[in-house]
């Protein structure tokens, strides 16, 4: 059965902002990971802090302070340290706090990430940037929507995962592989994660076509028991990522149109709006699968009624047919005697009244059957 978004709200009059984790939120330690990277090197630190993270930012901004103006690069991103922080888990209300306190993130978003499920989308507040994805883990069986929260704020981006760790890996590849992901700035690092969780869908999807697949082969050979219940599991479990995908296209949309407000750069741009027709094509994928899955229920329900009106056919066949055969044997078994008259059944005492009376009933039988089959209603 697939996982419906749980809460995603506060209790009803809470002020605002106010960081308090719901009461049924998993219980576990966030794990926080702060990469610093720029165009020849990175360093990453593991089990770091919010204070170790505002330290390393001071420490960037002094660094870059000291340079002389007439020596500073050409390029607005030539080595300038770059920041992200990675939290993997659900931060508690504690860490959130600390959150606010040492990077200056706005409590309204922090009650976004505390209370998950939210649906994607873009805030924009006075210091960063706020967007809400979401990934799916599929199994085969369960569908898993988890949260992900990212922030941008100067050169310093916020990814909070309540997944799996691994979603974010590639791009860590490619950081320690250097290229374009360490030359176009923090807002082209936002940019990786967010097409990295709008791609993550496409071998999600490829999987449940491979399933509507098999279903449509089974359905056509031979109905397994079981094809109701999986297209079932199969239509919610594609109404819940039509429900994230929706919005996530209109968060990429809203990231093309604001780019100057959003600090994303113009160089950025083109691969923002690649990103968005990703979510166009995963769009199309989903409407399609819906649609089929849909005839797939609808030709389900024709083959079990027409299995239903074979069978029935075929019982009430066989009721017209014993009809005869028992108002026969009914008539043979009532208790007359012969002997009382010449009209009270006389061929009870023949001596081929027997056979006579089964090859009459076997007749009938036979004409009947005929009868049918000539009618096509056999």
């Amino acid at each position: 059965m697939a996982l419906l978004y749980g809460s995603s709200y506060q209790i009803p009059g809470t002020s605002p902002g106010a960081l308090i984790a719901p009461a049924d939120q998993p219980a576990g330690e966030a794990v926080l990971t702060l990469t610093r990277f720029d165009s020849s090197k990175v360093e990453e630190a593991v089990h770091v802090t919010p204070e170790d993270c505002r330290a390393w930012l001071a420490q960037a901004a002094e660094a870059a302070a000291r340079v002389p103006e007439a020596e500073a690069p050409a390029s607005k991103h030539a080595n300038r340290a770059i920041f992200w922080l990675h939290i993997s888990g659900t931060p508690d209300a504690d860490l959130a706090r600390r959150l606010q306190d040492s990077l200056g993130l706005h409590p309204l978003a922090l009650e976004d990430v505390l209370n998950g499920g939210q649906r994607p989308k873009v805030e924009l507040y006075d210091e960063h940037l706020f967007v809400v994805m979401t990934h799916v883990d599929y199994s085969g069986v369960d569908l898993r929507l988890y949260q992900t929260s990212l922030f941008l704020k100067g050169n310093l981006v916020i990814s909070i995962d309540a997944g799996d760790d691994g979603l974010f890996l590639p791009v860590r590849e490619r950081l320690t592989r250097g290229g374009r992901l360490r030359q176009l700035g923090p807002d082209y690092l936002l940019y990786a994660l967010i097409d990295l969780i709008v791609d993550h869908k496409f071998p999600l999807l490829e999987r449940m076509g491979s399933e509507i697949e098999d279903l449509e082969t089974d359905l056509l050979e031979d109905p397994p028991a079981d094809a109701n219940r999986r297209l079932l599991r199969m239509k919610r479990h594609l109404l819940l990522l039509r429900r994230q995908q929706w919005p996530e296209r209109e968060v990429l949309n809203l990231l093309l149109r604001g780019d100057k407000e959003m600090g994303i750069g113009k160089k950025t741009l083109p691969y923002l709006r690649d990103s968005y027709d990703h979510t166009v094509q995963l769009m199309d994928l989903l409407e399609t699968y819906r649609e089929v899955v849909t005839e797939l229920q609808n030709a389900l329900m024709l083959a079990t009624s027409n299995r239903l009106n074979d069978i029935i056919r075929v019982l009430a066949v066989i009721s017209v047919i014993f009809m005869p055969l028992t108002f026969i044997v009914g008539v043979y078994g009532m208790n007359f005697d012969p002997a009382a008259g010449w009209l009270n059944m006389p061929e009870l005492g023949w001596a081929y009244g027997y056979p006579a009376v089964m090859i009459v009933m076997l007749g009938l039988t036979v004409g009947m059957l005929w009868f049918f089959r000539k009618r096509g209603w056999l």
